[in-house]
């Protein structure tokens, strides 16, 4: 279905929100999985592809690192670490969708020329499965390995497990540096910038700390690991899924779960049409504002200089607005 199709039937079946609540709503939406532990789970590498690691090391002697991330907080973790000693590109276009995105044969065709490619989890990129059919001299590294749970891919969203997949990415790529002095270099860039994630975990643990409410109601469900981290309780409209059926019954039961605990809130993402969110608010007479999965960076964001930091700051503050923080 085209986006402008799937905008007609959101708009359609928010009007029909306000009308009748409890009749069967269904709509696709266009867009985007609960542990309190770091794991430290990572999958350990094998006789195979350490030695295939060692071949790919000695090819790239004297050759500047060309890497290659496949959306924004990955290439953010990959250019904190190698600053201006390695080239780190994005594979998705700025402003697209990553739960939508499937490369193009050309998009294939450019991995060629890339040493490393840095993705969350198969979850959240299917395509990673075609990608390593292609049998290039690539190094694929998964940025989630041993932290995804129930299928949710959001790890991203938790600044604990954001230091994990720094750490996952400054080990791939000194493996493939023979630099010594590079490998240092990483090291460094890489305990630098998880202070920062460190003091970010900070600010949401004081900034939630003291709230008039846990819940929050959402779009979909990115926010598992945030949740479970702070102590919050998402209540979604939709699933994991960015496509997602919503069941009869379902925004009745959004409803009336609002009214019981008092939430004056509905957050919305960003890029997405935010149509039937306005419904819902309205209803309960309550505010939008918005609250990013920070999936992809626009290009106002990427023009004003937003990072990963800031846009996770910016969530802090109306998160801290909707559930009543002092």
């Amino acid at each position: 279905m085209g986006i402008d199709n799937k905008k007609v039937v959101i708009g359609a079946i928010a009007s029909t929100v306000v009308i009748v609540l409890a009749s069967v709503v269904a709509i696709t939406l266009q867009g985007s999985n609960n542990n309190n532990s770091t794991s430290s789970d990572v999958t350990l590498p094998t006789s195979e592809n350490v030695s295939r690691d060692h071949l790919l090391q000695d090819a790239n002697k004297g050759k500047r690192l060309k890497i290659m991330t496949t959306f924004y907080p990955l290439y953010e973790f990959a250019k904190a670490v190698v600053g201006d000693r390695a080239d780190v590109d994005l594979l998705i276009p700025s402003g697209l969708e990553p739960h939508d995105w499937e490369p193009s044969a050309r998009d294939l065709e450019r991995l060629k020329d890339y040493q490393i490619l840095i993705y969350n989890s198969a979850i959240f990129e299917p395509y990673i499965d075609k990608v390593k059919g292609l049998g290039y001299d690539l190094k694929m590294v998964e940025a989630a390995s041993g932290m995804v749970l129930d299928q949710d891919p959001h790890v991203w969203l938790d600044p604990i497990l954001a230091k994990e997949q720094v750490r996952i990415i400054r080990d791939a790529i000194a493996s493939m540096d023979s630099d010594e002095g590079n490998s240092r270099y990483y090291d460094e860039n890489a305990r630098a910038y998880t202070v920062r994630l460190d003091e970010l975990h900070v600010k949401f643990e004081e900034g939630l700390r003291d709230c008039g409410r846990r819940e929050f109601i959402t779009l979909h469900s990115a926010y598992n690991y945030l949740v479970s981290r702070y102590g919050l309780k998402q209540i979604t409209i939709t699933g994991i899924e960015p496509e997602h059926d919503i069941p009869a019954g379902k925004i009745r039961e959004i409803v009336d779960l609002a009214k019981r605990h008092g939430i004056d809130v509905v957050y919305a993402e960003e890029g997405i049409d935010d149509r039937l969110v306005r419904a819902l608010a309205e209803e309960i007479n309550a505010k939008v504002l918005t609250l990013s999965p920070i999936e992809v960076l626009d290009e106002e964001d990427l023009e004003e200089g937003k990072t990963y930091i800031a846009k996770m700051e910016e969530n802090l503050e109306n998160l801290r607005l909707g559930l009543g923080c002092r």
